[in-house]
């Protein structure tokens, strides 16, 4: 079973947006600097048919979610594995995330921890789009969301969702699987309601570029007993999801299950 744990940070401290996915393993921190951005450090993924689904995926995130908080105008694709030139430098490899490289020029870099032909990498891919439409949102509401739009798009598109429903469907602690779980039942129950989660957003300390969903002021923004319905939904998934909450995720229980 493959293993999915989190990480979300400025890049290795140097202030650039992003939102971690990691496979079966921890990112250790780098000991040295390479020369030049980051993600030269790392080799390129020169894929036209990944750049035609990044391109598919985000007009259809568009269209659901609204525009992106940061105009994207270009996005490279990175594999995260140490170019020759890199190899001597302590820094992460197989992970994927989405880094807002240059937000005045609107320029992305997504990293991804599989290669292209890979059964998964389309389902990282797909996650990782949705991370354009906001890439400062860092919780669990957040990463459910971008796991459903993965899923969604992937079928849109003809490709496949790796092995992922399987293991997410039957996982009973994994913060992944309750998260897709969580956020595809609200899709469902709540469709025209449910894409707006994504402009009810509050940062998760004062002075902090990083943000996550206020689910209270989605959860008023319902009438009363769909308000009721919604937080039948979030309920069983309150106490796994606090239990998955620190540095990496945040994780706003509704004040009415308190």
């Amino acid at each position: 079973m493959i293993l999915l744990r989190t990480l979300h940070r400025s890049l290795f401290g140097l202030g650039a947006t992003v939102a971690l996915l990691v496979l079966a393993g921890c990112v250790g921190l780098p000991t040295g600097k390479p020369a030049g951005p980051w993600h030269e450090a790392y080799e390129p993924i020169n894929d036209p048919a990944s750049e035609a689904f990044v391109s598919n995926a985000l007009q259809r995130a568009v269209a659901a979610f609204g525009d992106p908080v940061v105009p994207v105008n270009k996005v490279l694709l990175r594999r995260s594995k140490k170019t020759e030139a890199a190899k001597r430098y302590h820094i992460g490899e197989d992970f994927s995330l989405t880094e807002c490289f240059d937000s005045s020029n609107g320029v992305f870099v997504i990293y991804l921890a599989v290669d292209p032909g890979h059964v998964n990498y389309y389902a990282l891919l797909g996650h990782e789009c949705t991370h354009l439409i906001n890439p400062y949102i860092t919780d669990w509401y957040m990463e459910g969301m971008a796991t459903v739009f993965s899923q969604q798009i992937c079928k849109q598109l003809g490709v496949k969702w790796g092995d992922w429903e399987r293991h997410f469907n039957r996982s009973r602690r994994q913060p992944y699987a309750l998260s897709y779980r969580m956020m595809l039942q609200l899709q469902e129950v709540f469709p025209r309601d449910y894409p707006l989660m994504i402009n009810y957003t509050t940062p998760i300390k004062k002075r902090d570029e990083w943000l996550r969903i206020d689910i209270d002021a989605w959860l008023d923004s319902l009438a009363p007993a769909r308000r009721l319905q919604a937080l039948s939904i979030i309920e069983p998934y309150v106490k796994e999801l606090n239990r998955n909450v620190g540095t990496q995720y945040a994780f706003q229980t509704p004040e009415a299950l308190k």
